[in-house]
């Protein structure tokens, strides 16, 4: 089984203004003439996948079972965006409507009034885990944030912290994974996916806060992308070496960061992103190492099933 543990699937409204205005500026700057303005139209419709037919159909394309949707809670400082709510009632709506292929999360600020109650009722509803961004400017260690790590660890579901470079209207220290190393010691049983393990810079940190818990996983997507080469390739299975050696391979999880509208993945992403994770026996072999298939199996989805408790 192949889980993908990192996806987004978008609608009108789940993203802020901010994001969109840096996005036509950016687009803008890389074609002499172009204003922002012009462009800042017609930018969210080609990332939005209302129906989550691309996202299944690029599944299917590339072989993946299941896919993790993770809705973010964007909090006060940001404009634009529909009700967290709302976002949520849509991701457990794909979800039913994919038969289950669709995994959905929920997204919260901790600093929303109410925000534990509402993730106790999402996890009534359906949810399988929550994806937090602290980057959105608040404090993991929070008492409230505590709070919904002691609801998630109560029910052993998965928590995914954003780590590494955030997006870039975000606050880019906070995605340190060293502030994650007290929540992990004081929920030992929570599990803790890493996401994005902390890349492209925090590798060391995000090994380091692995180590210091039990159920802390290395979620691994964005250290690869469609366009990685051969040695990004061979980089990369070193880190799945160095983390399989140091903690464990039943701590590392495949993640794409996969998009699915229209003008963000190209239709080959998925597949080129799987083809390399399936190569890494090769390339391990070829630095003197091994990687089995029943370690190949954890990686690909065993650990996320596990997780998510699809594997009773």
């Amino acid at each position: 089984m192949i889980i993908d543990t990192h996806t987004h699937l978008l609608d009108v409204g789940h993203w802020p203004d901010q994001w969109w205005d840096w996005v036509a500026e950016d687009w803008a700057s890389k074609k002499p003439g172009r204003q922002a303005a012009a462009v800042r139209g017609r930018i969210e419709e080609g990332l939005i996948d209302s129906s989550g037919a691309r996202m299944l159909s690029r599944m299917d394309q590339a072989g993946v079972d299941m896919s993790v949707l993770l809705p973010i809670d964007w909090g006060p400082d940001f404009t634009g965006t529909l009700p967290i709510t709302e976002v949520v009632d849509k991701m457990l709506d794909l979800s039913d409507r994919s038969d289950g292929r669709l995994i959905p999360f929920g997204g919260i600020d901790p600093r929303g009034d109410g925000a534990a109650e509402r993730v106790i009722e999402w996890f009534e509803r359906g949810i399988r885990g929550l994806k937090l961004y602290p980057s959105c400017g608040w404090d993991p260690t929070s008492d409230a944030a505590m709070e919904i790590y002691a609801v998630c660890e109560a029910r052993r579901a998965p928590v995914l912290f954003h780590t590494g470079h955030p997006l870039p209207v975000l606050e880019a220290e906070r995605s340190n994974p060293l502030h994650l190393k007290d929540v992990v010691l004081e929920f030992p049983d929570l599990p803790v996916w890493l996401g994005h393990a902390g890349a492209p810079v925090w590798w060391a940190e995000a090994l380091e806060v692995t180590k210091s818990g039990p159920n802390v996983r290395l979620e691994m997507s964005v250290w690869l992308w469609d366009d990685s080469d051969m040695d990004a390739e061979i980089e990369f299975t070193r880190k799945i070496l160095e983390a399989g050696e140091s903690v464990g391979f039943d701590r590392l999880m495949f993640g794409t960061d996969h998009v699915s509208g229209v003008k963000i993945r190209q239709p080959g992403f998925l597949p080129s992103i799987v083809g390399m994770y399936q190569r890494l026996p090769e390339h391990a072999a070829r630095l003197g190492h091994a990687i089995s298939p029943d370690q190949m199996s954890l990686i690909m989805g065993g650990v996320a099933a596990r997780d998510l408790g699809l594997d009773t």
